[in-house]
Order: C-alpha cells, then sequence, then structure tokens
C-alpha cells in the first residue's frame, strides 16, 4: 500500500524519481552495498524501480552534507520495500545505506538488511 498524501515529501520524492529516470547507476555517484541488496533479494532494477515510482516518506538533513530519506516503494516484483539514502543532491550522489523489505499483506516476513 502506497503511504498516505500526508507522509509523502513531495520535492524529495520528485528528485529521486527524476534521479532514477535521468541516470544509470554507472553515470552518477550511486553506490550499494552489494550484500545487503543480495540478503534482501532485490536487485538493482528493483532499486531503480522504487526510486521511480516510490514516495519518500521521511528526510532529515545531516550534519555533514547531504540528508538522510526513506524511500519506499515496490521492485519489478511488486514486492514492497524501504530503502534509506543518503543523498547529496548538488553531487547527485546517492548512498544505498539500508534495504528493509516491508510485510506483505499475505503474511511475508520482514526482512532488513
Amino acid at each position: 500500500m502506497p503511504p498516505q498524501p500526508k507522509d509523502v515529501l513531495k520535492i524529495e520524492t520528485v528528485w529521486i524519481r527524476e534521479y532514477a529516470k535521468t541516470y544509470l547507476p554507472c553515470e552518477a555517484g550511486f553506490s550499494f552495498p552489494a550484500g545487503r541488496l543480495r540478503e534482501a533479494r532485490l536487485s538493482l532494477l528493483g532499486v531503480t524501480m522504487i526510486f521511480r515510482n516510490g514516495y519518500v516518506v521521511f528526510a532529515d538533513k545531516l550534519d555533514d552534507p547531504g540528508a538522510i530519506w526513506v524511500v519506499e516503494g515496490s521492485d519489478e516484483n511488486s514486492v514492497s520495500f524501504q530503502l534509506t539514502v543518503i543523498v547529496v543532491t548538488e553531487t547527485l550522489a546517492v548512498d544505498l545505506v539500508r534495504v528493509e523489505r516491508l510485510l506483505e499483506e499475505n503474511g511475508d516476513d520482514n526482512d532488513a538488511a
């Protein structure tokens, strides 16, 4: 289920969607923990789908450059995930720091990586 409209941060959501539509992971400063993606059973294609169609539901400025954002959405297999990223918009840097598979209504377990 998508987040409720009041929970969606519009500017951040537009930014992450445009980032995913414009840049390939090899073209922009995108980093990710490969092991965590494997553990969560999420592919880079899935990450791209979540960024393109998901919603930023939390954002907080860091003391260092950038901000921490939480993005919720579904991968190419319609599995719901919550991704925590550190974003530096000025340099187009996105660092995936946490991957969490969200609990599905059919009773699937919640996997955090």
